[in-house]
């Protein structure tokens, strides 16, 4: 593919490809002057309520300080003929969370894995941010094989921290249909925090058996981790179908 050039106010960076793409946006392999690698997200959609969500997200992970949510380096524009898309750079991670599991997790590593999602979702949540689309796909993971959050694009914020107002509509799709919350999948339902906490419990589950709850008769914990077994009632209180 031809190499694509991003330039910011102090560096500029070359692709090398893409490493995901999204319904709005998609991520690059990047090299900078210095020879230093980075990942680079640009936002395709001109859509201006896309463009909205994409500047609360670069405000949110531009300030963020925790270590186990993604951080934001630099930030430009990218001119693509007559359209300018917004873009900005992150630390490329080693893998995502997915092809983690897929290698193979084992049992005596994943509450430690389990507790960097915590911690990087509890720190968003503290300061107001309600992620929305939590999935393998977005937990990325480092060479020395801790936990990121990434990608709030669809991310709740607070309002008055909001550079611009988000109205999210009823027919707006709000996450992974996989992994969210009941009250996602319906018209006008009151997405919270709680949202995230029925993803993670999918994702605790599947960690250890590499089955995504829906509906009765999914495979349990203490069926392929005995030694877990008590994690059983904590995913159950985790994915009930009401959020009360």
């Amino acid at each position: 593919m031809t190499k694509m050039i991003f330039e910011t106010a102090t560096n500029t960076y070359t692709s090398s490809g893409s490493v995901g793409d999204g319904g709005c946006g998609t991520v690059f392999r990047v090299t900078d002057t210095d020879g230093e690698v980075f990942a680079l997200k640009l936002l395709r959609d001109t859509n201006a309520n896309k463009r909205k969500r994409f500047k609360n997200e670069l405000a949110f992970c531009r300030r963020n300080q925790h270590d186990r949510i993604i951080r934001v380096v630099d930030e430009g524009v990218y001119a693509d003929g007559t359209k300018h898309l917004p873009f900005y750079v992150m630390p490329l991670l080693a893998s995502t969370l997915r092809k983690y599991m897929q290698a193979g997790i084992s049992q005596d590593q994943v509450l430690r894995v389990f507790s960097d999602i915590l911690d990087g979702v509890e720190a968003a949540h503290l300061q107001g941010v309600i992620h929305r689309d939590l999935k393998p796909e977005n937990l990325l993971v480092s060479e020395d094989k801790r936990i990121v959050v990434a990608d709030f694009g669809i991310a709740h914020f607070r309002e008055e921290e909001l550079f611009t107002a988000v109205e999210t509509r009823a027919t707006d799709k709000l996450a992974n249909y996989r992994y969210s919350a009941p009250e996602q999948r319906m018209p006008g339902g009151v997405v919270n925090r709680r949202a995230d906490v029925f993803a993670m419990g999918y994702i605790l589950n599947e960690m250890f058996t590499g089955d995504v709850p829906h509906g009765a008769g999914y495979q349990r914990i203490a069926e392929v981790a005995p030694d877990y077994a008590y994690l059983d009632p904590l995913v159950d209180a985790m994915i009930q179908q009401s959020p009360t």
